[in-house]
């Protein structure tokens, strides 16, 4: 069982080459899946063609260790692909980055479970955040009784990762929560995601009801596993709002260049408009070059097989809320300059909605900054991050 970072071992693999591999298929679907867009924003779920399309990629091969077959890609590695993958559409490499991630969240179980789990294809994996539930101890495994919110992927995956806390009888257990692996057949979608964007994401609500959960399908969440799967959550997270924003950037400025009406002059020739393009621009490219340091960080840790301190878990949370807070401003900035094209349906309009959207997530909430904050001026060492504080764990 993996207790550290979970990050596939990247040692002595070519990682780049599976980098490049990754960007080479993606630009050779990207307009392809563009095209489906609309029409996962009309399912509420990725279409059957966009899911060929992302299977075809090779895309979920990208975290997998190279013994069963997958590319090893690292973290500074992975962003790359990610941050490309988002700038192509923002609401299918929501949910596809999720799936690609399948190699990391596989790797937290037994290697026997994993090779189980990779027997017939790469798998889908959605998964939850906060451990809402009640699973109880029975012979054997658990009973697992929960609902939850906002799970992204599911309506499109083959397994869901429900986080829950442990009961005996009614009393809670002490120590961490687990992680439970529970088919995505066995839960029940509420079907409630009716939103301004990110439509073909298909972030339900669901429950699951008395489902036994054998022990090998549970993981405890020790403070090295939980802090692996929030540093990865927070590199998808920069990353889709840095390919998002830079999308944003590049269709307003080219908005900005069209001839306007007969009579009108080009918003590009207007001096306000290039001074506060500017800003963002720079903004962005500070953000962007602040994940790529703090990913380069990351990279080294993995390598030596340690997993990250408390300082590199902040430092991802910080970049992830930086550029969201870039994302979010530059996306309702560029709807007023947009005018009406912005307004009425189209690609820009798309590409804010899921900006706005995307920024709405809890984990870059700016309510982190006092805690990233604590980290960096001296937190007391038996504090872990939990979710998105800084906690004494529980059980420790």
């Amino acid at each position: 069982m993996t207790t550290t970072t979970g990050l596939a071992d990247v040692a002595d693999t070519d990682s780049a080459a599976g980098r490049d591999r990754l960007l080479a298929a993606l630009d050779a679907i990207a307009d392809d899946l563009q095209a489906e867009g609309p029409a996962c924003d009309d399912a509420g779920k990725l279409t059957d063609r966009t899911m060929e399309l992302l299977r075809d990629s090779g895309l979920g091969l990208m975290y997998v260790s190279k013994d069963l077959g997958g590319l090893a890609v690292t973290p500074g590695d992975s962003a790359q692909v990610l941050e490309r993958f988002a700038y192509i559409d923002g609401s299918i490499s929501w949910t596809g980055g999720i799936f690609a991630g399948v190699g990391f969240m596989s790797a937290f179980f037994d290697r026997a479970v994993e090779k189980t789990l990779f027997a017939d294809g790469v798998p889908n994996f959605s998964a939850t955040a906060y451990p809402s539930g009640r699973a109880v101890r029975v012979e054997g495994g658990y009973r697992l009784t929960a609902s939850y919110s906002y799970c992204s992927g599911l309506p499109n995956a083959d397994y869901v990762l429900c986080n829950s806390l442990v009961f005996d009888g009614d009393q809670p257990v002490p120590g961490p929560p687990f992680m439970f692996l529970v088919p995505a057949s066995e839960v029940t979608l509420r079907g409630n995601w009716d939103t301004i964007g990110l439509r073909g994401t298909g972030s339900v609500d669901f429950t699951v009801t008395d489902y036994f959960v054998p022990d090998h399908h549970a993981v405890p969440l020790f403070p090295d596993t939980a802090a692996g799967l929030l540093a990865v959550v927070h590199l998808g997270r920069q990353t889709w709002a840095s390919g998002t924003a830079r999308r944003l950037l590049d269709e307003i400025a080219a908005f900005a260049s069209r001839d306007p009406k007969p009579g009108a002059p080009r918003l590009a020739d207007n001096p306000v408009f290039r001074t506060e393009y500017a800003d963002f621009e720079l903004a962005y490219r500070s953000a962007r070059a602040f994940g790529a340091e703090v990913f380069a960080e990351v990279d080294a840790s993995a390598a030596r097989g340690e997993p990250l301190s408390r300082r590199q878990t902040s430092l991802l949370a910080g970049a992830s809320v930086h550029m969201h807070d870039i994302c979010r401003d530059l996306a309702l900035w560029a709807f007023n300059k947009g005018g009406g094209t912005a307004l009425r349906a189209g690609i820009l309009q798309r590409i804010i909605r899921d900006a706005i959207s995307g920024c709405q997530h809890a984990v870059i909430s700016r309510s982190q900054l006092a805690d990233i904050g604590h980290e960096l001026v001296g937190a007391p060492p038996e504090l872990q991050w939990m979710g998105t504080a800084l906690v004494v764990p529980p059980g420790l």
